[in-house]
């Protein structure tokens, strides 16, 4: 990365001190575990010192340096390489570590400043290396270097899917050796540590850095406009109250979808009651408390898929789900779900996150939902990441200096909850793209319910794709779709296992 001339320098520390500032605002993730449903987003409040002055504006103290907790280090200038991939179209390709001093925008702001700080405080370099697209070609190229021994990257931030299968073939380091490295700290999501630590090995993890998996995660949107017309209470109550159910979600949609063009079949040019991603199956198995696999109580991947609550939370979603009157799968009809949504044709858009950017400019209000309960009795809301978009952070096992790579590595994520996350979280999403107050409610309980499904992420017996068919009419018999690959997943299960067992 390159420093800035002096004025943009400035600039940039000047934006620093507003980020800061803002940040204030913003719900603070604490430290407390994220498991904790009750828990905010991982955006932190400065201390009382940060804001620099007293009354007269002179400096009582010299304000705590955040990265003071690593201790002093000179890396004499050493560059440290992210490899960041994912997917390769505008609204999803991201690199979360490179920033421009000349640009405005505060999200590269935020990180510029968060790199220089970086930097400065460890005489480093930070350097991205993008490898968007296909998947194949970045694991391939990972895998070459490493066996020759070369240490290109030093972080990488993979697809999840990506980041699992290179797992198994060796080519990380568990995440809980690397000194410097403070998984427990707020920076670090604590359910992904929780979730995806096998046999106390941890080989791929989400830290603030990691804003794909921010974006993945399950939500619903809701057309205000739409909810008016028909005279519908809004669902935001529903939600603080513990009422947003899968039952509250039909019951709203219940007489909204209508044959707008008279032409006797429904169609894009139609009003519907939701407009769904299909993939939203695998979302709604974990918003009610479900999983594909889990670690059980002893430290090892089991199949969790084939039980009585799983089968009863898909019968309700198909219910309207998989219902054509009622439900809109636009990828399986080739609709566009923009203009469907941002057209007014549809009530609800069941998808992730990052679809609130893609509609700022929509001309009716909308607000964001939590993926609903499966009743009234669960205790929770449950936010599941998607493992096609999201990312998850790993280190290569070649290291000439795991010092440098761990501290380094917690460096860029501390400071990136401090000062990306309050700019993402803050300004983008409840400031710029949500459009009402109790929508940065709604993001509060999101992001302090997010999951990570190790099933759906080592793609455990291809069971997430015989899922997405029940939408499109195959059969809904849980026990009959499992116990149909069961040996596929048992063999994946068990190499997962072996794996962890072995201590990697």
């Amino acid at each position: 990365m390159k420093h800035p001339n002096g004025a943009a320098r400035a600039l940039s520390l000047l934006l620093a001190a507003v980020l800061v500032l803002l940040s204030a605002s913003c719900a603070k993730n604490g430290e407390k575990n994220a498991a904790d449903p009750g828990n905010t987003p991982a955006v932190t409040e400065p201390d009382a010192a940060d804001a620099g002055s007293d009354q007269a504006g002179t400096p009582e103290t010299e304000p705590a340096r955040p990265l003071e907790y690593l201790g002093a280090h000179d890396f004499e200038g050493r560059t440290y390489t992210v490899l960041v991939s994912g997917m390769d179209n505008g609204e999803w390709r991201q690199n979360n570590i490179d920033a421009d001093a000349e640009n405005p925008e505060i999200i590269n702001s935020s990180r510029f400043n968060r790199n220089i700080e970086v930097e400065d405080t460890l005489n480093v370099t930070l350097a991205s290396i993008e490898q968007f697209g296909n998947g194949g070609i970045v694991m391939g190229e990972l895998k070459a270097a490493v066996k020759a021994n070369d240490e290109i990257y030093n972080s990488t931030q993979l697809c999840c899917t990506d980041a699992a299968k290179i797992t198994l073939e060796g080519y990380f380091a568990d995440l809980t050796t690397l000194p410097g490295v403070s998984l427990g700290e707020p920076w670090w999501d604590a359910r992904s540590v929780e979730d995806m630590t096998i046999r106390g090995q941890l080989y791929h993890a989400v830290n603030a850095v990691c804003i794909a998996s921010y974006n993945a995660t399950f939500a619903i949107l809701f057309n205000k406009e739409l909810a008016a017309e028909y005279h519908l209470e809004s669902p935001y109550q529903d939600v603080l109250d513990g009422k947003w159910t899968y039952d509250a979600l039909k019951g709203m949609m219940t007489g909204i979808s209508t044959d707008l063009d008279g032409n006797g079949k429904m169609d894009d040019k139609d009003l519907f009651g939701l407009c769904l991603w299909v993939d939203s199956i695998t979302g709604a198995v974990n918003s009610g408390l479900e999983y594909c696999a889990q670690v059980g109580e002893d430290g090892l991947l089991a199949l969790t898929l084939d039980t009585e609550r799983v089968q009863d939370i898909v019968d309700k979603f198909i219910s309207f789900a998989a219902d054509p009157e009622i439900t809109a799968d636009y990828i399986f009809k080739g609709y566009s779900s923009y203009d469907l949504f941002a057209g007014n044709h549809a009530l609800f858009y069941m998808q992730e996150i990052n679809r609130i950017t893609a509609f700022r400019d929509m001309e009716a209000d909308f607000g964001v939902l939590p993926m609903p309960k499966f009743n009234e009795e669960q205790p929770v809301y449950r936010s599941c990441v998607a493992e096609n978009d999201g990312v998850l952070l790993s280190v290569p096992i070649v290291m000439s200096d795991p010092e440098f790579t761990g501290i380094v590595l917690d460096a860029l994520a501390c400071l990136s909850e401090r000062y990306v996350m309050p700019a993402y979280y803050e300004i983008t999403l409840q400031r710029k793209a949500a459009r009402d107050e109790e929508s940065g409610q709604m993001l509060d309980i999101i992001f302090s319910t997010r999951a990570y499904d190790l099933g759906w992420i080592y793609q455990v017996g291809a069971l997430k794709n015989s899922m997405k068919d029940i939408v499109q009419g195959a059969s809904p018999n849980i026990s009959a779709l499992v116990q149909k690959r069961k040996s596929i997943a048992g063999r994946m299960i068990n190499t997962v296992n072996e794996f962890y067992e072995n201590g990697g």
